[in-house]
């Protein structure tokens, strides 16, 4: 933490949940926009049934999936710092893992 110009405590967010907000940003917007023009379908079941029910139901589900989990994490991490960095990283690691594996066993 540092202090800002009023002396307000400032917390820094690490690099590592910027870069899993930032993934999971994309993939909720890349999947919104192919769905949207009809050159995608949403392969996860929940998923579909929220994007079908409204775009709307779609991000607000999607950001319940990984805002709570960046909350946690850096929550943690003042706690446990190595933990929470691996903790993280792993999820990055899983997340782009699995998007790669199931697009190209879709699409192949």
């Amino acid at each position: 933490m540092t202090r800002g110009k009023a002396g307000a405590m400032k917390y820094k967010i690490s690099i590592e949940s910027l870069i899993l907000i930032a993934i999971c940003v994309a993939d909720m917007l890349v999947t919104l926009y192919c769905v949207a023009i009809g050159i995608a379908k949403e392969q996860n079941p929940i998923m579909a049934t929220c994007i079908n029910h409204s775009p709307w139901m779609f991000v607000l589900i999607k950001l319940l999936s990984f805002v709570p989990f960046v909350i946690a994490i850096e929550w943690y991490r003042k706690k446990n710092p190595s933990f929470a960095l691996k903790a993280c990283r792993s999820a990055i690691a899983l997340y782009v893992a699995a998007y790669v594996g199931l697009t190209l066993g879709v699409n192949i």
